[in-house]
């Protein structure tokens, strides 16, 4: 049972790692990089041992345990994504094609009709 619930959990993360890294990773022609299966692995290993993602706290002699913002189901943290961001090549500005030139106005207008474009402020 535990091994149908990690190969599921594993599929399930990887499908993750593809979405924000690249879709055509695993197959024939595109392997998955080696830090991205360790963050898949880290992930799975989190969700396996702690499905709710429950954290203790104590106060004095009293203790609880409550979901962790973030930590429960299977979620990449903040550095998790970053790492499969980098590998993919999936970071930083990217230029965007444009088809045809875009005008922005025509002439300059000043709605309290000084013109600041002639001189010093």
């Amino acid at each position: 049972m535990d091994e149908i619930a990690a190969l599921a959990c594993l599929d399930d993360i990887s499908a993750l790692a593809r979405l924000y890294g690249l879709p055509l990773w695993g197959d024939a022609t595109h392997a998955v990089p080696d830090v991205v299966k360790a963050v898949v692995l880290a992930v799975a290993e989190r969700r396996m041992r702690n499905p709710e993602g429950y954290v203790s706290e104590m106060a004095g002699e009293y203790s609880y345990r409550l979901p962790e913002a973030g930590s429960a189901g299977m979620f990449f943290r903040a550095d998790e994504l970053t790492t499969i961001r980098q590998a993919s090549g999936r970071t930083g500005i990217i230029s965007v094609p444009v088809n045809r030139p875009v005008v922005v106005a025509k002439n300059l207008h000043y709605p309290h009709g000084k013109d600041y474009g002639s001189g010093d402020f």
